[in-house]
């Protein structure tokens, strides 16, 4: 009896698991097939879910050659590689030196440092700008990149997968001579793949969709970034729906094939990377 009732319950949460995802899914795949459609097929009444053609691509020529989307696929290309390397490199440094180096008041600067996350980014705007002002760097990759870089999140994730590494691997390598840069750089950070994998790809979901910070130091039209590109497609009186829609396609599709290619190994780094003193 009880063996015949194991596999009617796995076929319940199955199919309840597969009904949640088809609801969850169903938006994505509206606005993919609304790529496809014509302005006068978007808001027509009632509504049509499919269009009228599969192969109508004439919202992605638009905005690939008359709107220059692929100029700022570039800027984003160039502002997402800028902050994610120096960012992972970085803060995997501040993560190694408080979990394993002892100096004056480390647990206090850090838990400092996991204060500051509770301060909304408003609250920093018209110092971050003043800033960029003073060093000359407004309308410029560097306003966007820099103050992006330093990251507590990143940091206190690493931090947590080294603690999970036992000490002794560093006091064998220190007895052999090796220095902390050393250790950091060929025993620890290895260690740390799954953890760093993790914390880059949530830096590029980030760096890629940041809309606010970008909005305030970028004014030159050529230095867009797309997010910024997407909102100046809602018009003051009229805002094509298809274009939007389309162009929600082209900016979200990099950042959801990342993921689905390298989700194990996210879910992965998570996971190892579990608070531990």
């Amino acid at each position: 009896m009880m063996s015949s009732s194991r596999p009617n319950r796995f076929s319940f949460w199955f199919m309840a698991l597969l009904l949640v995802s088809l609801v969850w899914l169903l938006p994505f795949a509206w606005v993919l097939l609304s790529s496809l459609k014509t302005y006068r097929e978007t808001v027509k009444l009632p509504i049509d879910f499919l269009p009228a053609s599969f192969t109508n691509l004439a919202n992605y020529r638009e905005l690939l050659v008359r709107l220059n989307f692929i100029a700022y696929y570039k800027n984003n290309l160039i502002v997402t590689a800028g902050i994610l390397l120096p960012q992972l490199f970085f803060s995997s440094l501040a993560a190694y030196a408080f979990a394993r180096i002892e100096f004056p008041f480390r647990d206090a600067i850090f838990v400092s440092l996991l204060v500051a996350l509770m301060v909304p980014i408003q609250m920093i705007l018209m110092p971050r700008y003043n800033m960029m002002i003073k060093f000359g760097w407004f309308d410029t990759y560097w306003a966007v990149i820099v103050p992006s870089i330093p990251s507590v999140t990143t940091t206190f994730f690493i931090r947590q997968q080294i603690l999970s590494l036992p000490k002794s691997l560093d006091e064998s390598a220190y007895m052999d001579g090796a220095g902390h840069f050393r250790i950091y750089w060929s025993i620890i950070m290895p260690l740390c793949k799954s953890a760093l994998l993790a914390m880059g790809i949530m830096c590029v979901v980030f760096a890629w969709n940041d809309f606010l910070w970008p909005l305030v130091v970028i004014n030159k039209e050529s230095r867009y970034v797309l997010s910024i590109a997407v909102a100046n497609l809602q018009g003051q009186n009229l805002t094509r729906d298809n274009l939007l829609l389309t162009a929600a396609v082209l900016v979200s599709a990099p950042i959801v094939t990342l993921f689905l290619c390298l989700q194990r190994n996210f879910v992965e780094g998570v996971a190892m990377s579990g608070i531990k003193e």
